[in-house]
């Protein structure tokens, strides 16, 4: 029988703190400030399911934790009510969205409020509230000022079902993320953000951030950034093949991008997109059907993947076209490969197998030229750097990694104790597999073997011989060689000049002297025979021997190459063709051109209307809408648009902002949300950024949301970026620390869903259990980071728990023999909120119960243990501390600090092991003597039982652990 009355405190204690203001936040924060914020919720129609207060309540709690440390916080909630999920849920079920929204709204509150949530609710902000999306209007007039803001014509992509065009950010491969229709390519007038402007400082700052890696690196991704060259590459063709008929119409040239243009040289074909391929064939190229088919496939293909940057299975297809290498002038094939995006650079790429992985397993499929021209560089040894006043010997080289069928690997051993492989060099007149059978007859004796593969591309050393009193350049690659038997010839091992070693595989790298062998050998554990990094060139005319950074420039401009720099990141489309979102503050004049509304006439206000269904055509409703549409004014002095009924007749834009754009800047709002004469009041929002812990000032000192590693933290970087450059921010960056956190499933293993009707309502477990139970239970069932499946049979160890908690506060005695365990439990708790480690803190107190239900504890330890479970149970916890006489509450209290000097353990638990076997153990004072371990275990009842009066072969003691008797 549960025996904490969750129904009645939840309430109660909701109620109180309400009433007391506990959660309000100063206007201006002191010394200490933390701005803790969830991404902020669309309020859906279907409500908060138990998968969405996970994040909710980890906040609460980290907030309750700091203001119990002495921190001024900020810890808002507001709603991102705008766009198409609350326009399409309104016109389901035949009300307007405003309609839709405050009721949706007002659902969501009411759930977050039965958790227990310490909101500061006077700060409460809506996307949808004309006061508060005057300010996102204000924030487009300014990008438009700066020229961040344009208008484009070119196709974009149109959801037929949405009725709404969609930037690349909002598809999930070629359909729309929300409904799933496949996207068309629709030509639109749409407004534009040039978030590419500020691609390399988003790039540049990611640095400073305290975000998990994973998302550092999605971002970085995200924005693609490449920096190479683009060279221009003549074609030609040879004659028709038989797959192809009538006159094949080719481009002059082709514009090729690399990020290596120091790998010129080794470019033995060349790749185009299918994208790019498409375009040859509206100018008039002709191809047979095999062509055209592949192309069709791989575009089709190309629509199924969200991410085609990593391909399964490399395909590509001859097209019969040559392209000329500029450096080397050899013609060289062009082939149409699926591999290669048409959305980057220039959709063709110069294909250098040796030193990059997709290129090199397309050339090994298709048989195609593998040309080493960039070599990993190593100096021989440390004192062996060359000397300008000798001879320089210049070598091909080859080096056997020689194995047998068993696993063992054959190595040579100099007498100066050198281990390495059994290599040399190539004469004039031989190949590299003659000269490198040669060389093992001659170094090992071996006779019977087979050269395998290429393992490792050409490796250069550099350095000066003692030995031949010559500066020594040698390249060349590596070979895997297998023994058929281990027969041998007479060979320098017999002569003395060394010494054969045989190793196994986890030695060779341990055993290898030579660094550039041991890098030899882990290309082949990695099976990678390519290099993909800079080096020294190789077989480059008069550029080898140069380093591929020289290389890159001076081979760019010798041959005609621009330098360039590309992103996958594309400007933003910043339109919709829909009702319910931020009307732009824009008009045009008979003529078309474009002015912003002024500053004194914002908000530009959405008009109510009865009908706000989409058009299809591609304008938004707005159009219809003409005494909203046309409307007379003036254009200032300072060439902004203001109403007058006396001036001309001018066109409100039609379309709506995204959802993203209320979203952008939010959190600013929050520090000062009822400002109506600026976006945010300076000196607030200076006193908010710059006091915080954290590597990087910002506003927000943690962030918490569990999607948008990309989209919404990437448009959020770039407008505070830009407000940083217009003045109105003191930070460069909003979000300081970022914690991301992993869904709840539903007990079937999959995704709460209507469709599966696993969903659970918290509001049920609420009732049922109690706010605390659902939020220990929610912060104990696994790792905020990762995701776990929902068990209804688990939360009861979690109520149990509490019960226990409650239970407690009757029990306290006079004396205490929980010192030890509740300061390190604090220690613990502490330093797992801080860290989100918020399942370990629980197990922690968990842990601190069992003691206190075991020993014996006083009121002030209850105390402590309340103090520290009360950012996860605050109603229990507050219930509890006044039923022990508690005058404020519990939350209004100092959070405990630790005893160093309790934590210091005197006692020690020792295993007594007799015979080999485990026969119980002692507690004995730390670090006590031997002698006195073995008077207290010669104590112990098994110590006679099993030893008796024996005099013991061995007594061994290791201290403060185990004592072992053998008799």
């Amino acid at each position: 029988m549960k025996l904490y009355d969750h129904k009645l405190n939840d309430a109660k204690w909701q109620k109180k703190w309400e009433e007391e203001k506990l959660y309000v936040t100063p206007r201006m924060p002191g010394k200490k400030k933390a701005y803790i914020l969830d991404m902020f919720p669309y309020p859906s129609g279907e409500g908060l399911h138990v998968g969405h207060p996970k994040g909710y309540i980890a906040t609460d709690i980290y907030s309750r934790f700091k203001r119990m440390n002495g921190y001024d916080v900020l810890h808002p909630m507001g709603w991102d009510a705008f766009g198409l999920p609350a326009e399409q849920y309104a016109l389901k079920n035949k009300v307007h969205p405003r309609v839709a929204v405050e009721k949706n709204v007002a659902n969501f509150k009411q759930q977050l409020s039965h958790i227990g949530c310490d909101y500061d609710w006077s700060r409460e902000i809506n996307t949808t509230d004309p006061g508060f999306y005057k300010w996102t209007q204000w924030i487009f007039t300014k990008l438009y000022e700066k020229g961040l803001a344009y208008e484009s014509h070119e196709p974009i992509n149109w959801c037929p079902s949405c009725k709404t065009g969609l930037a690349n950010e909002d598809l999930d491969g070629d359909k729309c993320e929300r409904c799933d229709s496949v996207v068309e390519k629709k030509p639109l007038r749409q407004w534009v953000l040039k978030i590419t402007d500020y691609a390399d400082r988003m790039l540049a700052d990611l640095g400073s951030l305290n975000w998990p890696e994973g998302v550092k690196l999605a971002q970085k991704n995200w924005i693609g950034r490449s920096e190479g060259a683009i060279f221009t590459y003549s074609l030609t063709r040879h004659d028709v093949s038989t797959t192809q008929t009538g006159t094949k119409k080719i481009p002059e040239s082709l514009e090729v991008f690399t990020t290596r243009p120091d790998t010129l040289f080794g470019a033995t074909f060349v790749a185009i997109s299918s994208e790019l391929a498409s375009t040859w064939f509206d100018n008039g190229f002709i191809a047979g059907t095999e062509i055209k088919n592949f192309i069709v496939k791989t575009l089709e293909d190309k629509k199924k993947e969200n991410d085609y940057t990593i391909v399964p299975e490399k395909e590509g297809i001859f097209t019969g076209v040559y392209a000329i290498n500029p450096a080397t002038k050899e013609t060289i094939p062009v082939w149409i490969a699926n591999y290669v995006l048409g959305t980057v650079g220039t959709g063709a790429i110069m294909a250098v197998p040796a030193h990059d992985d997709r290129d090199f397993d397309f050339a090994q499929k298709y048989n195609i030229e593998i040309r080493d021209v960039v070599s990993k560089h190593f100096v021989l040894t440390e004192d062996a750097a060359e000397r300008d006043s000798e001879e320089t010997l210049v070598r091909t080289v080859v080096d056997p990694i020689i194995r047998d069928e068993d696993g063992n690997f054959y190595l040579i051993k100099e007498p100066n104790g050198d281990i390495h492989f059994a290599g040399g060099g190539v004469d004039e007149g031989e190949t590299e597999e003659i000269a490198l059978a040669r060389e093992i007859v001659e170094e090992t004796g071996f006779v019977n073997f087979t050269i395998t593969k290429k393992v490792a591309s050409s490796i250069s050393v550099w350095g000066y011989r003692h030995t031949k009193n010559k500066n020594q350049r040698t390249s060349g690659p590596a070979y895997e060689v297998v023994l058929k038997n281990t027969e041998r010839v007479h060979s320098e091992v017999e002569d003395g000049r060394h010494e054969l070693v045989i190793l196994k595989k986890d030695e060779m790298l341990k055993k290898i002297s030579w660094e550039h062998h041991r890098f030899i050998f882990e290309q082949y554990l990695k099976n990678t025979p390519y290099y993909t990094e800079g080096g020294v060139l190789i077989n480059s005319g008069d550029y080898t021997n140069l380093s591929s950074e020289d290389a890159k420039k001076k081979i760019t401009e010798d041959f005609g190459g621009k330098s360039i720099v590309t992103y996958k990141i594309q400007d933003w489309v910043f339109a919709r063709q829909r009702y319910w979102g931020e009307p732009f503050p824009v008009v045009r004049d008979a003529a078309g051109k474009v002015y912003m509304v002024d500053e004194s006439e914002l908000p530009v206000l959405l008009p109510q209307v009865e009908s706000y269904e989409p058009t299809g055509t591609g304008e938004s409703p707005l159009a219809a809408i003409t005494d909203w549409v046309n409307v007379r004014g003036i254009i200032t002095e300072k060439g902004t648009f203001k109403q007058s009924e006396d001036g001309e007749v001018f066109m409100r834009e039609t379309n709506t902002m995204p959802q993203w754009a209320g979203s952008s800047w939010y959190y600013l709002r929050f520090l000062d949300p009822h400002n109506d004469k600026a976006l945010v009041d300076p000196a607030i929002e200076k006193a908010w950024s710059v006091h915080g812990e954290n590597s990087t000032d910002s506003p927000v000192d943690v962030y918490v949301g569990g999607d948008h590693a990309t989209r919404h933290l990437i448009y959020a970087r770039f407008w505070h970026k830009f407000l940083y450059d217009i003045g109105v921010v003191s930070t460069v960056e909003p979000f300081a620390r970022l914690e991301f956190l992993g869904f709840i499933l539903a007990e079937d293993g999959r995704k709460m869903s209507k469709r599966w009707g696993n969903i659970i309502n918290p509001d049920d477990v609420v009732a049922e259990y109690g706010a605390d139970t659902l939020r220990v239970y929610e912060m104990f069932m696994a790792p905020f980071e990762q995701t776990a499946a929902w068990s209804t049979s688990s939360i009861k160890g979690a109520d149990k728990f509490l019960d226990r908690v409650y239970v407690l506060r009757t029990q306290c005695k006079d004396t205490s023999s929980v010192d030890l365990v509740l300061h390190k439990t604090i220690k613990k708790v502490t330093e797992d909120i801080e860290n989100f480690k918020f399942n370990t803190a629980v197990s922690a107190m968990m842990i601190l119960v069992n003691e206190m239900e075991a020993g014996s504890y006083t009121k002030e330890d209850y105390r402590l243990l309340l103090q520290i479970l009360a950012p996860f149970a605050p109603h229990l916890t507050d219930e509890c501390f006044h039923d022990i006489g508690g005058s404020s509450s519990v939350h209004s209290t100092k959070w405990p600090q630790y005893d160093e000097q309790k934590l210091v353990e005197t006692s020690v638990i020792i295993a007594i092991q007799i015979a080999g076997k485990m026969r119980g153990t002692i507690e004995i004072g730390k670090d006590a003597s031997d002698a006195d371990v073995l008077d207290a275990v010669t104590k112990h009842e098994n110590y006679q039982k099993y030893v008796g009066n024996t005099e013991p072969k061995k007594v061994i003691v290791v201290k403060n652990k185990i004592i072992n008797i053998v008799i």
